[in-house]
């Protein structure tokens, strides 16, 4: 595996899918992210639309559970970072904690990657 993609690489109305390397995993907070979007859908059209990337994702991508070592991982990331002043989403840090514990690059859009110490993060355009 080569990199754990973010949510944000994956949703929108232009996926970053030419810009993530083949061998990519994801978390499983980004299936429940994701999950949430299709429930949260505005109309059947876009719910469908959602869906459909839904399962086209879990098609292409392993979802790495949380685990021990993820969850080390993540404490040593939130303290380290609040130790900076920085309150990092509970989410965005268990991705970065799978990346972490993976050894493997967070490919995301969201900049706020990039303020979590010990994570290394590619901004996706």
């Amino acid at each position: 595996m080569e990199a754990l993609l973010d949510t944000s690489v994956l949703v929108g109305p232009e996926p970053a899918s030419h810009a993530i390397p083949d061998d990519s995993a994801i978390s499983v907070v980004t299936l429940a992210e994701l999950r949430v979007g299709v429930l949260m859908a505005s109309d059947v059209e876009e719910r469908a639309r959602r869906l459909a990337r839904l399962s086209d994702v879990q098609l292409r991508f392993a979802a790495l559970p949380v685990d021990d070592e993820v969850t080390q991982a993540y404490a040593q990331v939130v303290a380290a970072a609040q130790r900076r002043g920085v309150r990092p989403r509970p989410f965005d840090a268990l991705i970065a904690a799978t990346a972490l514990s993976q050894g493997v690059p967070v490919y995301a859009r969201d900049h706020d990657f990039l303020k979590l110490p010990r994570v290394r993060v590619v901004i996706v355009t």
